[in-house]
């Protein structure tokens, strides 16, 4: 039995304040721009802003950004409204010129959704199997909008045995299947473990500047 949600919900609760707080990073870097790549997700893009603006600099070019704080793939939360779900922040974007989709999610749907919720193990499959049929919808229709690159960023694990034994089975799914898909999936497992006190912030989720620095690096080393 997987006993998640009573770890995670203070947790959740605990950043709901900074995640707000900088949620402004999701205005900014939006459509009109000449951009060709763009950032959707969480707050893992758009809590600090850090690895958006690691990649601009790294590329010398712009990025659009719609990333915002405490969204999930599925519903909306005080922090995140469904009206910003990682599938409507695609949908809602300037997609004009665009070729590359950088992006994550699915995190937040056990931190403030249903998945905060579960107790049991089939609780939990059935919140990664409506994530996974979610972004399945979601990379067909950038398919279908002609992107020619999807790069999603995996999730690192947190150093707590629970949350991470559901994110090895969100993300070892990932690795199985997105290949066939044709996404570029990015396990960020390996380059965080036995580094979480540099990496990760004390709020036990978000990535420091350091943390930021190591996945916009992965995320170049991907990009065509």
């Amino acid at each position: 039995m997987v006993m998640f949600n009573n770890n995670v919900k203070p947790l959740g609760l605990a950043v709901l304040a900074s995640c707000v707080a900088f949620n402004v990073w999701a205005i900014g870097g939006g459509g009109g721009s000449s951009a060709d790549k763009m950032i959707v997700g969480d707050s893992i893009f758009a809590l600090s802003g850090d690895i958006h603006e690691y990649l601009e600099g790294d590329l010398d070019e712009s990025i659009d950004t719609y990333a915002r704080s405490g969204c999930q793939v599925n519903g909306g939360s005080l922090i995140c409204s469904r009206r910003y779900t990682i599938p409507n922040q695609y949908d809602n974007a300037d997609k004009d010129g665009i070729e590359t989709v950088i992006m994550n999610g699915g995190g937040n749907d056990f931190l403030l959704g249903d998945g905060a919720d579960c107790t049991t193990q089939s609780c939990v499959e059935e919140v990664l199997a409506g994530i996974e049929q979610t972004l399945a919808g979601m990379y067909n229709d950038m398919r279908n909008d002609g992107i020619d690159e999807i790069i999603f960023l995996g999730y690192y694990n947190l150093g707590d045995p629970e949350r991470d034994q559901i994110n090895s089975v969100s993300m070892a799914y990932k690795a199985e299947t997105y290949p066939q898909m044709g996404i570029k999936f990015i396990d960020t497992r390996p380059a965080f473990a036995g580094n979480e006190a540099r990496y990760i912030t004390s709020d036990g989720i978000h990535p420091t500047a350091a943390g930021s620095r190591v996945l916009a690096d992965l995320i170049l080393d991907t990009l065509d």
